[in-house]
């Protein structure tokens, strides 16, 4: 093999490599993103979680004032409002977090997928490069 062969079959081995890097590079970030996305689920399931449990206290709590009430302990309408605003305040808040969780695990789900694609087109940039060079540099050998 002359040398320009060798220079040039070295400069595709090298191509293939940088293109190969990129496509690694681009698979681990989709994995990530996968993760990611499993995260924010995960943690949405865990807000959902936390809504059941406001709702079981905003029961027991007002069966606790309706106990109140049938002992003839007075005016319980005040409490059962007061009660139920704050469970409600309660669930709109665990529902925001849920929403937040999703949707921020999914943005940057987003993110690691839009760097998933520019290191793919990266290494493919790069090995188009190295292996161009490498044609010019024989054709100028020749």
């Amino acid at each position: 093999m002359s040398g320009g062969g060798l220079g040039l079959a070295l400069a595709g081995a090298s191509a293939f490599m940088q293109y190969r890097a990129g496509q690694t590079q681009s698979a681990a970030l989709q994995a990530q993103a996968g993760y990611t996305r499993l995260e924010a689920q995960q943690e949405a399931l865990k807000q959902k979680q936390q809504a059941v449990a406001v709702m079981d206290n905003m029961i027991a709590t007002a069966a606790t004032i309706n106990a109140y009430g049938g002992i003839g302990l007075g005016n319980v309408d005040n409490l059962k409002k007061a009660a139920r605003a704050k469970g409600v305040k309660e669930l709109y808040t665990v529902k925001n977090n849920e929403i937040i969780a999703l949707r921020g695990g999914y943005m940057q789900a987003d993110q690691y997928m839009l760097q998933a694609s520019a290191a793919r087109q990266a290494g493919f940039a790069a090995g188009v490069g190295t292996f161009g060079s490498g044609l010019m540099m024989k054709t100028s050998i020749a």
